[in-house]
């Protein structure tokens, strides 16, 4: 999923709704691919996706306060954990197949052995999520979809934006990562190096929405820890593999005392022990990458670019903060009443140019046309300067892909508001100018949505870059 940008302006309760959201239709996506026998990646999906949503629910709790209950979330913990088995038993065949040219003859007995009962062990553990994971999560998706479904609550105070809330949790997530790496204490050291897996995975889930954001594209990010959990994940792989020939070699070692040594019974311990050896040899030499380009620096350059992405969610935030109090209060309406339809009509197109905060626009009314350049000024203002037709002919091209078109309206019942209805999207929006009374008449207020007073999404310069949507 990708995050919408307009989302960063809105409340952190209602974005953090919208990420969870979207990482429930995945794994419902996955759920309902998991009865195909022919998609082979269908549990591995589900499965991250059921990890992403309850790695999303957990790091972004604090704004989602209500939404859900505990019980909720540790059933959905639950049932993530009854994903597990499957997908291990499933990468551990998927390893050793890879690993049989590289034994010798008289060892493959050995690998087929295991293989066989990998095998039975695969089936056992698919069957549990398709017979109890699967109905769980059937069961559960409703009440899920329902209560991240329905309005947030909004407090009396101003509400922390979305852009604020996942700086501060990536803000939080990166030291976490960078703590568990500080604290693996070598090769061995499986709670360290599943520490780090685990931390190195929520600090992806939550960057991955933001991947192309302008300002705070988390794409690169993204990718290096895409790298690092590739060779944690292989170290994790590898040690679950020796503990696993480590339950076989006692497991082949009571099968043979029960038979006996009966002749061409054959000792399947050489074997065990030399597939052993190879995922011990591979584990080692990738905790030594691990170390080299990750433990020793606690991962600096890595973490580098996820700050940068947390700086530029800062920026935004601190922008927003920043920004003078609107000259104007905007209402976003269902659609113009006939009441305001009556007046003076000004039609206008405006078109910003790329990579500035300028626009250029044409203007027609009874009087005429008008062309203008526009540019901010201090303090919040605009300064705006007539432009001849062939200046405007010269700069109208560059501004392609980030244009509006508006007809405005004035009624002179109602002094100093205007009503604005887009022609090239589905829009309409009310303008009050300062120092005028904002209170709608009788004959507006069931027109009215809500108040956007503030709100970037309905700026000029936010709606001209957003694809226009026609009815």
């Amino acid at each position: 999923m990708r995050l919408d940008p307009e989302l960063l302006d809105g409340t952190a309760a209602a974005g953090a709704r919208v990420l969870a959201l979207g990482r429930f239709a995945d794994a419902e996506e996955a759920a309902a691919r998991l009865g195909d026998p022919a998609d082979l990646e269908a549990l591995h999906d589900f499965r991250v996706a059921v990890r992403r949503l309850r790695s999303t629910l957990r790091l972004l709790e604090p704004a989602l306060e209500g939404a859900l209950t505990g019980k909720q979330l540790r059933r959905l913990s639950r049932l993530a954990r009854r994903t597990g088995p499957a997908r291990d038993a499933e990468v551990l065949i998927a390893w050793l197949g890879e690993a049989r040219g590289r034994l010798g003859a008289p060892y493959r007995g050995a690998l087929d052995w295991l293989l066989d009962r990998l095998e039975r062990r695969r089936a056992e553990a698919a069957r549990e999520v398709l017979e109890e994971a699967l109905p769980r999560f059937r069961r559960l998706a409703p009440r899920l979809a329902r209560r991240l479904s329905a309005r947030p609550a909004v407090g009396a105070g101003a509400p922390t934006t979305l852009a604020a809330l996942l700086a501060a949790t990536l803000r939080a997530q990166a030291r976490a990562l960078r703590e568990a790496l500080a604290g693996v204490i070598g090769g061995e050291d499986a709670r360290g190096l599943h520490q780090a897996r685990i931390e190195a995975k929520r600090l992806r889930y939550l960057l991955e929405p933001l991947r192309t954001l302008p300002g705070a594209d988390a794409t690169g990010a993204v990718g290096a820890l895409k790298e690092l959990q590739e060779l944690l994940g292989t170290w994790h792989d590898r040690h679950q593999a020796r503990e696993t020939l480590a339950g076989a070699l006692v497991e082949a070692a009571a099968d043979r005392a029960r038979r006996g040594r009966a002749a061409g019974s054959g000792d399947l311990r050489p074997g065990l022990l030399a597939i052993d050896q190879l995922a011990a040899r591979e584990a080692a030499e990738v905790y030594d990458r691990l170390a080299e380009g990750y433990l020793r620096s606690r991962a600096t350059a890595l973490l580098d670019l996820a700050y940068t992405v947390v700086a530029g969610l800062e920026g935004t935030a601190d922008a927003d903060q920043a920004a003078p109090p609107a000259a104007e209060r905007r209402l976003l309406l269902t659609g113009l009443p006939a009441e305001a339809t009556g007046g003076e009509v000004e039609e206008s197109e405006l078109g910003w140019l790329p990579g500035e905060r300028e626009h250029v626009g044409v203007v027609r009314s009874g009087l005429g046309e008008g062309w203008f350049r526009a540019r901010p000024a201090p303090r919040g203002s605009i300064e705006i300067d007539p432009i001849t037709h062939a200046a405007f002919q010269a700069w109208w091209p560059l501004t392609e892909g980030r244009r509006l078109a508006r007809r405005s309206h004035r009624v002179a019942s109602l002094p100093g508001w205007r009503f604005e209805e887009f022609t090239d999207r589905r829009l309409a929006l009310a303008v009050v100018e300062p120092g005028t009374d904002a209170t709608p008449p009788a004959w507006l207020e069931p027109a009215v949505v809500r108040d956007v007073t503030g709100e970037r999404g309905y700026r000029d310069e936010a709606l001209a870059r957003r694809a226009p949507r026609q009815a």
